[in-house]
């Protein structure tokens, strides 16, 4: 079992294309109207905590800008299979903890915030209030308030 958890593992150290392409084709599979492929949220929470251990703190944090900068783009997009992988992202993210953690709670409630604004097709508002309970429940006071102006 050893040689195989090896295999899977994503490179050390690598601020490239590889673990891009790995975080690329986790969202990609998120990103559906039907239940996604099994596994692929536990896959990227494993990601993301694997890169935060791996990387260094420089290339760990280009690693999350890219994330955060996919999930805009999901949430910015008029496809609803987008919209809803950007919003499982956050949902499987809310409790990964990272050195960062203050500024992604914020940056969650702020994504869940532009889906509420802009969004009004019923199956990306369910998913975005289950996430915000989510987000509510995980995060304590600082989302609190959040969920009070969503309300």
């Amino acid at each position: 079992m050893g040689s195989n958890s090896q295999a899977i593992r994503y490179p050390i150290a690598t601020t490239g294309a590889e673990n891009i392409d790995a975080l690329n084709r986790v969202l990609a599979d998120l990103c559906t109207r039907s239940n996604p492929k099994d596994g692929a949220s536990l896959t990227l929470r494993r990601l993301v905590e694997e890169e935060a251990r791996d990387l260094s703190g420089e290339a760990f944090a280009c690693f999350m800008d890219h994330l955060y900068e996919r999930i805009t783009t999901f949430l910015d997009s008029n496809e609803v299979s987008e919209n809803l992988g950007a919003l499982r992202a956050i949902d499987e993210l809310i409790d990964v903890t990272i050195s960062e953690n203050t500024s992604k709670v914020a940056k969650f409630s702020n994504y869940i915030r532009a889906a509420f604004e802009t969004k009004r097709d019923p199956e990306i508002l369910v998913l975005a209030s289950k996430v915000l309970g989510y987000l509510a429940r995980s995060s304590g006071a600082m989302t609190a308030d959040e969920v009070e102006r969503q309300v």
